[in-house]
């Protein structure tokens, strides 16, 4: 394997050549956004570097959505860093004659009480409630799209897994955190745990059934997994 560099479109892009034995040429993006390039052994370079040239804005989109997406540790403090729906925002805890929760495009402004303002743990569970809140909305709502009959959904914190299905009790459950990540690895969880209402397994039927709803899945788990550490 070695490393190559071509310009397209004016843009010095790196890449990894991989010749093996395989009929086509393909690209993969690893979590750390360096490109693999596949294709069979006698290829020429040059031409599975058309391949790679016929692919740029592929290539371009999906390293943008990795960057976009690197972790960066949150702190559940004034001027802290924490996660919502894949972006990083400001923490701002502001007493108030109420509670209420208001995001704008850079912060997350937490309204509180006067007599809890310096209550860590109040202040944190109420977060918690706001999250779990919207975490139910946004799996709802995502189930909606692909399934008439909807399950009993179930929102909890989970340290080994993003979701899990019980088909026979029609119930889904999901993992709190998952609404810090962006909608698309959501939307892959989603679809993963209802797949599993038709094959209650991880066998290749199970996962072709996953790729007719999103064929990117892949992908997006990487992204998820490369994130919060979590298998799923």
């Amino acid at each position: 394997m070695e490393k190559s560099y071509i310009i397209i479109n004016g843009n010095e892009i790196s890449y990894y050549l991989i010749k093996k034995k395989m009929k086509n040429v393909n690209i993969r993006i690893k979590p750390d956004g360096n490109i693999y390039l596949s294709c069979p052994i006698k290829m020429k370079k040059e031409m599975a570097e058309k391949f790679l040239i016929e692919k740029y804005n592929w290539i371009i989109k999906h390293q943008n959505r990795i960057n976009e997406y690197s972790t960066e540790k949150e702190t559940f403090e004034e001027n802290g860093k924490v996660y919502f729906l894949g972006k990083i925002y400001k923490l701002h805890i502001i007493p108030s004659k109420s509670n209420d929760i208001k995001i704008d495009n850079e912060s997350i402004n937490i309204y509180i009480k006067e007599k809890y303002a310096e209550n860590k743990n109040y202040i944190q569970k109420y977060y918690e409630k706001f999250l779990k809140e919207e975490c139910y909305k946004t799996c709802e709502f995502l189930i909606k799209k692909y399934r008439k009959e909807l399950p009993e959904i179930e929102i909890k914190k989970l340290k080994t897994r993003w979701g899990s299905c019980s088909p026979y009790q029609n119930k889904v459950t999901f993992n709190l955190s998952l609404i810090k990540t962006p909608i698309e690895c959501i939307e892959y969880v989603v679809i993963h745990e209802l797949s599993h209402f038709k094959e209650q397994n991880h066998s290749k039927k199970f996962y072709n059934i996953v790729e007719s709803y999103i064929s990117d899945w892949k992908l997006r788990r990487k992204l998820l997994n490369n994130k919060y550490n979590i298998v799923i």
